[in-house]
């Protein structure tokens, strides 16, 4: 977003303190239409411009789609610092919307709905790729959202951008723009299940492309198969479900373990004979680009793992690529390469395996074997082991605990089951399958007892080096302002510890503590 890098907000302060949020933006919008010629100005007939007075200053001159968006965003914000986190919004970026749109060129013909516009990001790039812009937007494309105002912002912008043919678009696009609360009706999956029912009233569509709200909730809808996930996300997508054909979106990531969205999944899965699923860390690079506004959060980076979605009607199969890291740097890279890391590892309610293409003959090879969990002890014993619940770039077990907050303490049945644990908890084959498994802030228990068990002989004399490196590599991360302990064996441990572990795989699983897969994945012939 080069052209908002240097971004001054004073301007938009003083609009919105002085004339109110919709009445600042209505003379934003007068200014753009009155700077872009002759052609416009029937625009400004619209009684929704009655009372606005123009600036002399062209503010959204030369900035795209999303750029606009930042900005509405932005103002909310500054008005209300608690809106957008309350209504779980987060903007999407130009280059995201774009390989969004690339996916929906394998859909049929037919209507697309955006359920949540906003000012409409997602919805300006589908109608851009389109090859008669006009016609698609007057005929297969529908913004829907219950802001009315950033609905009102997006026919303008759009017809501002689209109009060529049709002298009047403006008017001729009113019914493309629908205030309407995706929300408001629902289907519990009682007998009127894909029958239309109460869902009769959405906007007629085929498809749907969507970055819905992500927001947890304090108690559950009963009026969604979904309840139990207490999540707008998962509501905005069974609706989605059970009244399209298919459907391009932005989720959070945390939907293809989380038990929550087990129901979710269900559906997906039994719906969609089609899915693909990218996956994104939130680290070192982010695919919302760090922006974030009106959080009290002094850390001003979004810090959602996201996913991109794409589900259909048409004959496939069930895709899902690897929890992907990236730096800043290769994120155009990233973007061209993301279909080389996809792999069918088996989707079932229970969770949705993140497994890269490099990575799916490991996954083959373990996910039958027995769980850790098997040789866990329901109480305490002398044969325990203590795991630190930050995983970010590592994960460790320890036979002595350590000052810090977090920390799971299992017990097992004897001392030779503690010992094999000892190691493959400290080896990256562990490290690998919380991302398989899970990837969210912490390690979770469940992510731990569900660890295959590779059939391997515990080598002693690295059990002896592990102990000796607890004493000796103890590291300290300052968090809220207090310091915790944790234990990082060095490299060349922890890949002898693969090499026993897990052979054939070890070189690669060592590569999963780095900060970018592009970078370190030379057998998926990456694309420059």
């Amino acid at each position: 977003m080069a052209n908002i890098v240097a971004f001054d907000p004073t301007h938009f302060e003083w609009l919105v303190q002085k004339f109110g949020l919709r009445q600042a933006w209505l003379n934003i919008l007068a200014t753009r239409i009155a700077f872009a010629g002759p052609k416009f100005e029937y625009i400004l007939k619209d009684p929704l411009f009655k009372a606005a007075a123009p600036l002399e200053v062209d503010l959204l001159a030369g900035l795209s789609i999303g750029e606009v968006g930042v900005l509405y965003e932005y103002c909310i914000a500054h008005l209300d610092p608690s809106s957008r986190k309350a209504n779980g919004q987060f903007f999407t970026p130009d280059d995201v919307s774009k390989f969004m749109v690339a996916h929906t060129r394998t859909f049929p013909k037919g209507r697309w709905l955006d359920p949540c516009s906003g000012i409409g990001n997602l919805s300006w790039h589908l109608v851009n790729a389109q090859k008669d812009k006009e016609k698609f937007l007057i005929q297969d494309m529908v913004l829907s959202d219950k802001d009315g105002l950033a609905l009102e912002i997006a026919r303008v912008l759009f017809t501002l951008s689209f109009q060529k043919n049709h002298p009047a678009l403006y008017n001729e696009v009113k019914n493309s723009f629908v205030p309407f609360d995706f929300l408001s009706v629902a289907d519990s999956g009682q007998p009127t299940l894909f029958s239309g029912g109460a869902l009769k009233v959405i906007p007629s569509h085929d498809y749907v492309i969507v970055n819905p709200p992500y927001l947890g909730l304090k108690k559950e809808d009963s009026r969604f198969e979904t309840a139990k996930a207490k999540d707008l996300y998962a509501y905005f997508l069974e609706n989605i479900i059970k009244t399209s054909k298919g459907f391009v979106s932005v989720t959070p990531q945390s939907f293809t373990n989380a038990d929550k969205f087990s129901s979710l999944r269900s559906l997906l899965i039994s719906r969609y004979p089609t899915l693909k699923i990218y996956t994104f860390d939130n680290i070192p690079g982010n695919i919302f680009y760090g922006v974030k506004f009106g959080s009290a959060n002094s850390n001003s980076a979004n810090s959602m793992r996201a996913a991109i979605t794409i589900a259909s009607l048409s004959p496939g199969k069930h895709e899902i690529t690897s929890l992907i890291r990236w730096k800043s740097s290769e994120r155009q890279v990233m973007f061209r390469n993301l279909d080389r890391f996809l792999s069918e590892p088996g989707f079932s309610a229970t969770y949705f395996p993140k497994v890269s293409a490099n990575f799916a003959a490991l996954f083959k090879q373990v996910q039958n074997r027995p769980a850790l969990g098997t040789l866990l002890s329901s109480k305490p014993t002398p044969h325990v082991l203590y795991v630190p619940s930050a995983p970010r770039y590592f994960i460790s077990a320890l036979k002595k605990p350590v000052s810090r907050s977090s920390m799971k303490t299992i017990y097992f049945k004897n001392a030779q089951d503690m010992e094999r644990a000892y190691l493959l908890l400290n080896s990256s084959f562990m490290y690998w399958w919380w991302r398989v498994r899970d990837g969210g802030m912490t390690l979770a228990l469940e992510t731990i007892v569900s660890l295959p068990v590779p059939d391997f002989t515990p080598d002693y004399k690295l059990i002896e080096e592990l102990e000796k490196s607890e004493i000796s590599n103890i590291v300290y991360k300052k968090n809220a302002g207090a310091l915790h302990e944790n234990v990082k064996h060095n490299r060349e441990l922890v890949f002898k510890i693969n090499q026993l572990v897990v052979p054939k795989f070890a070189k690669k699983l060592s590569l999963t503590h780095e900060n970018s897969d592009l970078a370190h994945l030379g057998d998926l012939e990456l694309s420059a």
